[in-house]
């Protein structure tokens, strides 16, 4: 491609992860032109979370109207290769080391396979994935009525561009700036490493001055291996993340083989997720439950419900904001019921002894575990 040269995509999708790939499927099976752009240099490499990924009970367990959607049914069902170690078993491990012990229906995986064989499906429906090609700055040219998106690996325009570049919305940041109604808030560092050792069957989570404003866990990935890591909010915790996961996991007498992390949005959804013909998926749009960090799921969700508007906009000029309504309305009482149980967290469990206090009162049934589930607390109004 030339230095002037610009090549025009009917739908360029930023970033290959879950939510990407799933939006570039789905369009490629409708007969779309897709193109992904994704920084990386191989797909889910490095991982950027604890690994833990829903089966399809645990997301109709957790969302609206997705019962009879067939397409993501089927996409949910993963191969027995993907699933390292079944979670079926949670544990909430309160400061003073008392455990509260919950059903689970999701699996450990490892992002590198998981990631890839998504993204090996939508190239296998048509769509084309270029690596190594990260979006520098989006640029108005108003002679021709149109944006241009200005990449390391060349110059694009497209009818449909798709943010699907995780948590710190590099498309929204590009065009906006730091305008909280397109960019996901409270972005907590994370970091985890890959451990061996004795470790657990269960997922286990961990509460209190470990990670304070936060959690800590450890995700069994296999016998003798596991992923574990802390996610604090920004600020709580004096020095480096890393120094204090290594006391961590020494304090467990586990070994540590690497290290990974990144940032996750715990403020809830953003305001406004279409942008005129941009809809931002995933991370990108604030889609993590903010009370335990998960987005897997929400990512491939948004990620079709992003291709199927997009789809009925061309065919039927259908609205895309039909792709809001239709996040909001599956995913927004969990998001926010897990967005008010986190914002409890921040105003009530400051230290060890009140943290304590208040999981008590709360009790395992109607408030920690409604919590992890994203439902309300039966004790909060």
């Amino acid at each position: 491609m030339g230095v002037k040269d610009i090549e025009h995509r009917q739908v360029i999708v930023i970033g290959a992860g879950p939510a990407g790939s799933a939006a570039a499927q789905k369009l490629a099976e409708e007969g779309l032109d897709v193109l992904v752009l994704e920084r990386r240099s191989i797909v889910g490499n490095p991982a950027q979370c604890g690994e833990c990924i829903p089966h399809w009970g645990e997301v109709i367990g957790t969302f609206n109207h997705l019962e009879d959607h067939q397409w993501l049914k089927e996409y949910f069902d993963f191969p027995e290769r993907l699933i390292l170690h079944r979670l079926d078993n949670m544990r909430v491990f309160l400061p003073s080391g008392k455990s509260y012990h919950f059903e689970l229906d999701a699996f450990a995986g490892h992002r590198l396979q998981f990631d890839g064989y998504l993204a090996d499906k939508a190239v296998r429906a048509g769509a084309e994935i270029r690596m190594s090609t990260s979006l520098k700055r989006l640029q108005q040219q108003r002679k021709a009525n149109r944006e241009l998106l200005v990449t390391s690996e060349g110059r694009f325009t497209c009818d449909y561009l798709i943010d699907a570049s995780g948590s710190l919305a590099h498309v929204g940041r590009l065009r906006h700036g730091q305008d909280r109604d397109v960019r996901p808030e409270d972005q907590v560092p994370t970091i985890y490493a890959q451990v061996k050792g004795d470790v657990p069957e269960t997922f286990d989570v961990f509460l209190g001055s470990v990670a304070p404003s936060g959690y800590a866990w450890i995700i069994p990935k296999g016998p003798g291996f596991a992923n574990v890591g802390l996610g604090v909010r920004a600020g709580k915790l004096e020095g480096d993340l890393k120094g204090h996961l290594e006391r961590f996991c020494d304090d467990l007498n586990l070994e540590i083989i690497s290290f990974g992390g990144g940032w996750i949005p715990m403020g809830g959804p953003v305001k406004r997720m279409v942008d005129g013909t941009t809809l931002a998926v995933g991370d990108a749009a604030g889609l993590v439950m903010p009370s335990n960090g998960g987005g897997i799921s929400q990512a491939i969700i948004s990620g079709c419900f992003a291709a199927e508007a997009i789809v009925a906009n061309l065919r039927h000029q259908t609205p895309l904001s039909t792709y809001e309504d239709r996040v909001r309305a599956s995913m927004g009482p969990a998001l926010k019921n897990s967005l008010r149980s986190k914002n409890m967290g921040y105003a009530f469990m400051r230290g060890d002894l009140m943290t304590e206090l208040i999981l008590r009162i709360l009790g395992p049934i109607g408030g920690i575990k409604r919590a992890m589930e994203c439902e309300r607390s039966l004790w909060i109004v």
